[in-house]
């Protein structure tokens, strides 16, 4: 058996509106929230240049892809993957556009930014095992985008998962659970370590918080913005999730993101 620790964190970018949470006031709350929960691979969402500067610096001893870029022309955002190079070597690593043309910068079923899927190829040093891990930022606008977007991931995946290894899906997907592209999640085998953990829906569900933390009004619905998922796929592998937590790390009024980054602990089987 193999542990891997895998963390999701929208990190909100580094743009000046954000008042006391700027960058420059929470870049170093936000790396040491990281460096707190020790990830073996991280999916990030809405990277921008400020952002990558500091995690180049500060976390350093990780590898990382950046990835194809998404966004808009004039405000490029990474969904990076960084790694544990102690741990983990990169075999190979890709990406589509979630669009009609996903080998092209392009958006389309009425998505109002032009979103991507990256995945890296990562085999466990001194064993034998290999994974995939997908990261995505699903659109914020578009109901139909969300759906078609999950299904062209789909896709992809069928064509370079050739070769059956467990596959990590991490994610901003701007949608609650039990909506539709959870729900063609769910129908293609993956598993969300929220329910495989058996967490609880409580009142600290949620994983956006808009720079509010508990002050962040859910309106007795905090599932509902449980919008950051890690989902797992066994293959010739059996994956297990073994815990999962939402990361509430935070020095009011200063936090890491407007999301809160979500960490699960899977094993994966040898044999």
């Amino acid at each position: 058996m193999t542990d891997i620790r895998i963390m999701t964190f929208n990190v909100r970018g580094a743009p000046p509106e954000d008042g006391v949470n700027i960058w420059q006031n929470r870049s170093a709350l936000n790396v040491e929230t990281i460096r707190a929960c020790a990830p073996d691979v991280i999916g990030f969402q809405e990277v921008q240049i400020d952002n990558l500067e500091t995690f180049k610096a500060q976390l350093g001893d990780y590898a990382f892809e950046i990835g194809l870029v998404s966004n808009r022309s004039d405000k490029f955002l990474f969904n990076a993957i960084f790694w544990n190079p102690q741990v983990l070597a990169c075999e190979s690593a890709d990406g589509c556009y979630l669009s009609r043309t996903p080998d092209r910068w392009s958006k389309d079923w009425d998505s109002g930014r032009v979103r991507v899927a990256n995945w890296v190829k990562l085999h466990i040093i001194d064993t034998e095992l290999e994974f995939m891990h997908v990261n995505t930022h699903l659109d914020h606008i578009s109901e139909q985008a969300r759906i078609e977007g999950s299904r062209v991931i789909m896709e992809q995946l069928a064509k370079t998962r050739s070769d059956n290894i467990p596959i990590f899906v991490t994610g901003d997907f701007n949608c609650a659970p039990e909506s539709s592209p959870y729900c063609i999640f769910q129908e293609h085998g993956f598993v969300d370590a929220y329910q495989a953990a058996q967490v609880k829906d409580s009142s600290r569900a949620n994983t956006f918080h808009g720079f509010q933390g508990d002050q962040f009004s859910v309106n007795g619905h905090a599932a509902q913005w449980r919008i950051d998922w890690i989902l797992a796929l066994s293959g010739m592998r059996t994956v297990t999730t073994k815990a999962y937590a939402v990361v509430r790390k935070a020095a009011p009024p200063i936090y890491p993101s407007d999301h809160y980054p979500v960490i699960a602990d899977f094993e994966i089987d040898s044999k």
